[in-house]
């Protein structure tokens, strides 16, 4: 990691400021009308889609992708799980503390009919804000920060964090405002796990692979010290 080559992307602030934008714009409509808009466009390909694409956010995702960063540098997997506890923390605060028990489409709109995707399980409670989203922006996020210099893939983390994001809505496990709220914690995670990183490990010994940094300590401790040839026994 490199405070200037991995740094905060332009395109990364315009996705922060819009889900803030947009966060606040569903206030202006009644609670639950955004999602039976979007319920009522439903497709066997969608729900196979979504309910698929929705796993990018469970925590898993983020224990395969931290030993491959690993293999390419330590210290892209060190941001990534100060990112990750970051945001751990944050959720726990809100969907558990302060907004714990807030009901979810399925508990909200019980006396309503809606389009239930076959084999999903709907859950009812701790709706705001949405932990799937919050996990999918965070790692999304995390690797823009870490290819910071390579656009392309900027676009697609990024794209793929906003499908996670939309196929919360889409399953009908969160409402719009849970799911901008996630991506806005997400986004946010990122970035003070990267301040938290060059605040805590600046050693420049962490930006090589894990399979040379054990190497490196091995040879480390091996070493024995050369004798000063001046010095007589």
């Amino acid at each position: 990691m490199r405070s200037k080559k991995n740094s905060i992307s332009k395109i990364q602030i315009f996705a922060f400021a819009l889900v803030l934008f947009l966060g606040l714009a569903t206030f202006l409509f009644p609670k639950g009308t955004p999602e039976l808009f979007l319920n009522q466009y439903h497709h066997p390909l969608f729900d196979l889609f979504f309910s698929t694409l929705t796993h990018l956010g469970d925590m898993i995702i983020l224990l395969l992708i931290l030993p491959i960063l690993a293999l390419r540098k330590v210290s892209f997997a060190l941001f990534m799980s100060l990112a990750a506890i970051v945001q751990t923390i944050l959720i726990l605060i809100t969907k558990h503390a302060l907004f714990k028990g807030m009901p979810r489409p399925a508990e909200y709109l019980k006396e309503v009919s809606f389009y239930q995707i076959p084999g999903v399980e709907l859950h009812h409670w701790n709706s705001f804000p949405s932990g799937h989203t919050a996990t999918g922006l965070m790692i999304a996020a995390s690797l823009m920060i870490i290819f910071s210099r390579k656009k392309h893939f900027q676009l697609l983390f990024l794209s793929a964090g906003f499908l996670v994001a939309l196929s919360r809505v889409y399953l009908m496990q969160h409402f719009f405002v849970d799911v901008f709220a996630g991506a806005a914690l997400g986004i946010l995670s990122a970035w003070m796990g990267r301040v938290l990183y060059f605040q805590f490990f600046p050693s420049k010994k962490l930006n090589c692979s894990l399979l040379a940094f054990i190497s490196f300590g091995k040879s480390k401790r091996t070493t024995t010290p050369i004798k000063n040839p001046e010095i007589s026994v």
